[in-house]
């Protein structure tokens, strides 16, 4: 007994231990590519490529390096290769009013030749990414074979040397007519990202879902049009979606001050373009912050801090039922934040989106599902099941009396092999085709008909597998390691020719879960004791119990403290982050004093009731 309470005590006084893991770089190479060819008349009739450009370009951090062309049957570059800082946003931001529809072809070879420049060698600084924006097919000459054999050339020559040059091609499609397959390849075995726009007025929010998968930009939740800045913030960047004929958008600053485009307060820039208002505050004020516009679920708030969400980064492409572990941290000027008073007023969570709704992940830092060490700092979470054929937004925050954070990821997840039914004539062959933006080298295919006895193994032949008979369903297996490194073993199927309707006997059973049988009401002391451990003799938990909770109330108590401490001091008097968690710490230690003494009673009397 007395151990035990000796272990926990010592346990509450451990210092948590830094982080192994090291964080991606912060830096990016980005370098945008437009499609101005004459199709896009039709396309983006009101040339809206031009303010989601310039919304990109307001979003763009210092650091980032960036370029942008223009390209149709030449490539041009728009806006020259340089450093992102406020002469490259206002050049970017005139230039983008020179993006038209004049040109003939569709030279997406050429532009990816003339955007690779100066990119050898895997990145050393710098993530590189190149977001390219087209709403048609390689086209260069009236010659259809000269098209063809520049598309070969896009997947057999400079798709593998964007491999190699680990650089992310994330593909906007901008029309039912576009190369979709070649824009899935482009993105899916680089990396990237691809999102098909069906109108040119989505291209904005399109816009800001390539930013977050480059930036990975720090945020702050924005709810019910409410957000808080705290000590650490400043800079604050506000994204507003204005649809057409709404009000225009007033902030409200914690001190109750109200302002819009027309009567800025100093330290306020307001950007207002067609379908959205960038809004950006510098060294904003400490407190809760509101808006006074259409509550949109693409709005946002970026800020920079040193106080940062570090998150795991993860893939933007994931098979089915593959298990990818998550992983967040609160990191402080760049360094792991681990005392223990300012971890404990940590709520850190994940979340994921889908088209069915909202599913929390439970991170955790208690050792559990995923995570490696408990009280580490670092949270950790094991996402699986996934459904294929969906996109999943991941989030992550941190939530504290005094500050919150927040991150935003997109995730695609692929059946790991398609599998379809071709005929001609009379001559029918399954085609089962690995997804190479979650599988790796060497995975295997097999490929059958039927279940159970009637199993028929198909033979590959010319690229497919005849059937042996059309009314049977088609099966696949695939076997072998995903880009992950993950081993998987997935069947896909069943899978009939067009025309036929699955009957009672082709539609295989459904699995029977299995249930662990409980224990019969007969069963002898001894075999329930397998089932139902006995407790040990002489051992009381009531006072360890007694303990865990007072230590408990104590450390509640304490953050109450804090926050109301925090509440209450007069903001001129305000101490720094690195004050606050000092600060924090001594709170701490002047509190295990007390609980200390608490503790030493409940040994005591625990040691008088054994004696």
């Amino acid at each position: 007994m007395i151990d035990w309470l000796k272990r926990f005590i010592a346990g509450m006084l451990i210092a948590l231990l830094p982080l192994a893991h090291a964080a991606p770089p912060d830096k990016n190479d980005v370098r945008v590519l437009i499609d101005i060819s004459g199709s896009m008349k039709q396309n983006d009739p009101q040339n809206l490529r031009r303010p989601a450009l310039r919304m990109l370009v307001g979003l763009l951090q210092p650091g980032t390096r960036a370029g942008v062309w223009t390209f149709a049957k030449w490539s041009n570059p728009l806006v020259p290769l340089a450093e992102v800082d406020p002469d490259w946003k206002k050049k970017a931001l005139a230039s983008s009013d020179r993006i038209q529809s004049p040109g003939m072809f569709t030279d997406i070879e050429r532009v990816l030749q003339d955007a690779l420049a100066g990119w050898e060698g895997a990145p050393e600084s710098h993530n590189r990414h190149l977001v390219l924006l087209t709403d048609g097919m390689v086209d260069v000459s009236k010659n259809a074979a000269q098209s063809d054999a520049s598309r070969e050339r896009i997947l057999t020559e400079l798709l593998p040397r964007l491999q190699s040059l680990a650089a992310k091609v994330h593909t906007i499609a901008l029309s039912d007519r576009a190369d979709h397959e070649l824009m899935k390849r482009l993105s899916g075995e680089t990396g990237g990202w691809y999102q098909q726009v069906q109108q040119a007025d989505e291209l904005q929010r399109v816009f800001l879902k390539v930013f977050e998968q480059v930036g990975r930009p720090e945020g702050v939740p924005l709810k019910e049009n409410r957000f808080t800045v705290d000590a650490s913030v400043r800079e604050a960047t506000l994204l507003l979606f204005r649809e057409q004929g709404s009000a225009d958008p007033v902030l409200i600053s914690p001190s109750g001050e109200r302002f819009g485009d027309s009567d800025l307060i100093a330290g306020v820039a307001w950007f207002r373009d067609q379908g959205y208002d960038l809004v950006t505050l510098n060294s904003p004020a400490r407190g809760e912050w509101s808006i006074e516009a259409d509550l949109d679920p693409d709005n946002r708030v970026m800020i920079v801090t040193d106080l940062k969400l570090e998150t795991s980064a993860p893939p933007a492409h994931l098979a089915a039922g593959e298990p990818l572990l998550l992983g967040a941290s609160l990191n402080n000027k760049g360094q792991p934040v681990r005392r223990k008073a300012f971890l404990r007023l940590l709520d850190v969570s994940s979340a994921a989106i889908t088209a069915k709704g909202k599913q929390p992940l439970g991170l955790n830092d208690d050792g559990m599902n995923g995570d490696p060490e408990a009280g580490d700092g670092r949270y950790h979470v094991t996402f699986s099941g996934a459904e294929a054929q969906q996109e999943v937004r991941l989030v992550f925050s941190i939530e504290s009396p005094t500050f919150m954070r927040e991150k935003r990821y997109l995730l695609a997840v692929h059946e790991p092999a398609s599998l379809v039914i071709e005929a001609e004539g009379d001559d029918m062959a399954a085609v089962a085709t690995l997804t190479r933006s979650v599988m790796a080298e060497g995975a295997s295919l097999e490929v059958w008909q039927g279940q159970g006895q009637a199993r028929l193994p198909l033979e590959l032949k010319d690229g497919g597998y005849p059937l042996i008979d059309p009314n049977l369903p088609v099966f696949v297996r695939v076997e072998g390691k995903t880009l992950q490194g993950n081993p998987l073993s997935r069947e896909i199927g069943p899978v009939y020719a067009e025309g036929i309707t699955p009957s009672a006997q082709t539609v295989p059973p459904e699995p029977e879960a299995e249930v662990a049988e409980a224990p019969a009401a007969d069963t002898q002391p001894e075999q329930q004791a397998a089932v139902e451990e006995e407790p040990k003799e002489g051992v009381d938990w009531v006072m360890p119990a007694i303990a865990f909770g007072i230590a408990n109330l104590v450390l509640i108590g304490m953050g109450l403290g804090v926050w109301w401490w925090r509440k209450r001091r007069p903001e001129a008097a305000a101490l720094s982050l690195d004050e606050d968690i000092a600060a924090m710490d001594a709170d701490l230690a002047e509190n295990q004093g007390s609980q200390g003494s608490a503790q030493a009673a409940l040994v005591q009397s625990t040691r008088g009731e054994a004696a």
